[in-house]
């Protein structure tokens, strides 16, 4: 089982990399949008037919046809950005850590695109990255946003932190609230893959302007709340 996840994770990482090499090359013949979702699919296909995952999806029809909007998800495993890039059939653009953006070739490919680097040690740029990501939107793109702001260790859902919905409020953007479950089981903590079901659950749209611009808080809250409800 070992060496079977070795090489599966080693797939993985080179897979990660040849899909981040053709994304570069084929970025300028056919434009961001494009570019990304035909990269996602590919590189999120391959990754979960090696890793032996059953993807099931609930609330497709909930995801907006003519608005672009945040898709606010729990976190639980590495897995989650493949399995979303699969879930949803639309070009995905994600709020990521700054970190990632150093990684040669990947990062490189992910900022071509459009990808919103966070840098979550430094306050200032944090929200004048939240700001960019508004823009993004507004340009046309859907953003994918990870509130607890990193993966779960224990399983348990993390309290969401204010900054996506303080950029949904300022922006007037909607929140489309995402469950992932079963996700931690097949990749927990550490380098193991174990085949498995992932679900993702997908909530109705949240009409921001009902909610204070001024109290990012109780909206956090209230879609922290409806996440709990589509997991369970």
């Amino acid at each position: 089982m070992v060496v079977i996840n070795v090489l599966q994770i080693m797939l993985i990482w080179l897979w990660t990399f040849i899909s981040a090499t053709l994304g570069l090359i084929i970025l300028p013949i056919i434009g961001q949008k494009r570019a990304i979702y035909f990269i996602s699919q590919i590189w999120s296909g391959f990754i979960i037919a090696i890793s032996g995952v059953k993807l099931v999806v609930e609330g497709k029809e909930n995801i907006p046809k003519h608005k672009n909007v945040i898709y606010a998800s729990n976190h639980e495993s590495s897995f989650d950005i493949p399995i979303l890039f699969k879930a949803l059939p639309v070009p995905l653009f994600f709020l990521a850590k700054a970190e990632l953006q150093k990684i040669p070739i990947f990062g490189w490919f992910m900022g071509a695109v459009g990808m919103v680097f966070v840098d979550r040690a430094n306050h200032k740029n944090a929200l004048n990255s939240l700001k960019r990501a508004g823009k993004e939107i507004k340009k046309g793109k859907d953003i994918i946003s990870f509130p607890e702001g990193t993966r779960t260790r224990d399983g348990k859902m993390k309290l969401f932190r204010r900054g996506t919905f303080v950029l949904a409020l300022e922006c007037s953007i909607d929140i489309v609230p995402i469950a992932i479950v079963g996700s931690r089981e097949v990749n927990p903590p550490g380098f193991r893959i174990t085949p498995g079901v992932i679900k993702v659950c997908i909530g109705k749209p949240i009409d921001v302007n009902h909610f204070e611009k001024k109290k990012p808080d109780e909206l956090a809250l209230f879609v922290e709340n409806l996440v709990k409800e589509l997991r369970l």
